[in-house]
């Protein structure tokens, strides 16, 4: 049985003043212990608060037998709340002994029997207000036993949308707490980086004029094969809708990104899976992006055997989709008879080595002079 971990807030809830999300990540993690790290941040204009409060399930039954820890939770790093911002020691309460079960659609089907409650608020009652802005927000950390000798050592951890809990909110400046809304509902594993196939440096989903462009990034790989992109519009059933290679083994920063035609309110997570078959994800992003028209968009990047091209026009003409070396030499051409609307083309790349290329219409009236890698 997994061992999953479970960050509980509320579901989506949206005031006048904008709407705050939460999300949790893995900053680091050895062989014993995994810390995550505890973020917010606002989707509208900036927001007041002065007090945060959420709760944490679960499950530590079945610990491996080397840890005698009944609560994984074995230390909180709140000085930024404490310090910072003035507050003073947050509450902090463990009962063991309650069973819950709070998500029949949580992974794996888990009953939780472990509960961890934070709490900090502003004790000069409005005096140290802070305030959310669009950009993530770190407000402490928490670090967890190692559960198992496998990978995931920490277990799971797990973003939980429910309106189950009321508790887990923000406080504002009048005293009134409302909801956070739940950046994803996936789940992170917890465990040794160093055992991780890939490690993520980066994941977004945001809008573009075409649709919505999910991007990633990885600072190492060891035996990866390919991402996946999936998109969900409950956060239950996951469709694939790219598939991009990997680098196989780095040890330096890559960049990658898919675009989106479909758009409209969604969530994102990467499945990264590696040349054995075994599969991570990333954690998940929402966005909710119009589709506008633009001149052109190539995808994935980087890529194999096929770039795709998409071009939004306002006229039929006739061009040339032509592919050149960095040095200026043309390798590939493609005739392209362009449409009223959007059009789709896909350009052979087998035979191109390895390296960066460059790719221009042979019309000047589409805007097409876009760089991209090729990767064997």
């Amino acid at each position: 049985m997994k061992h999953i971990l479970t960050i509980l807030f509320a579901f989506t809830f949206t005031v006048s003043f904008g709407q705050v999300e939460v999300s949790l990540f893995q900053k680091e993690a050895t062989a014993t212990t995994s810390q995550i790290g505890v973020r917010i941040r606002s989707t509208g204009g900036p927001v007041d608060y002065i007090g945060v409060s959420f709760y944490i399930l679960y499950q530590s039954a079945n610990a491996a037998p080397q840890s005698t820890a009944q609560n994984s939770v074995v230390g909180v790093d709140d000085s930024k709340m404490v310090t910072t911002f003035g507050w003073g020691v947050g509450a902090r309460n463990t009962n063991p002994a309650l069973a819950v079960t709070m998500d029949p659609g949580a992974p794996g089907g888990q009953t939780y029997n472990r509960m961890y409650i934070y709490g900090n608020s502003d004790e000069t009652g409005g005096s140290n207000i802070r305030s959310i802005t669009n950009q993530w927000d770190t407000l402490l950390y928490i670090t967890l036993n190692t559960l198992q000798p496998a990978y995931p050592q920490g277990g799971y951890a797990y973003m939980l949308a429910t309106t189950e809990n009321p508790g887990a909110a923000l406080s504002d400046p009048f005293f009134l707490q409302f909801p956070f809304a739940v950046n994803g509902g996936g789940d992170l594993p917890l465990g040794d980086l160093g055992t991780v196939p890939v490690l993520f440096s980066q994941f977004d989903a945001k809008c573009s004029g075409n649709g919505t462009l999910i991007s990633w990034a990885t600072a190492q790989e060891a035996n990866s094969d390919y991402f996946e992109v999936q998109r969900s519009r409950d956060g239950s059933t996951w469709k694939t809708i790219g598939r991009t290679p990997a680098a196989g083994n780095s040890s330096i920063s890559r960049s990658y990104n898919q675009l989106d035609l479909e758009a409209g309110n969604a969530l994102y997570r990467i499945k990264q899976v590696d040349k054995d078959g075994q599969a991570i994800y990333t954690n998940i992003e929402r966005a909710n992006c119009e589709v506008k028209n633009i001149s052109s968009v190539i995808y994935p990047v980087p890529a194999k055997d096929v770039l795709n091209v998409v071009i939004k026009s306002d006229r039929a003409v006739r061009t040339q989709l032509m592919i050149f070396e960095i040095s200026g030499k043309l390798v590939k051409k493609l005739d392209a008879n362009v449409q009223n609307g959007t059009n789709n083309f896909r350009i052979d790349l087998k035979g191109l080595t390895s390296g960066d290329y460059i790719i221009r219409s042979s019309d000047e009236g589409i805007e097409l002079n876009k760089q991209f890698s090729v990767i064997r």
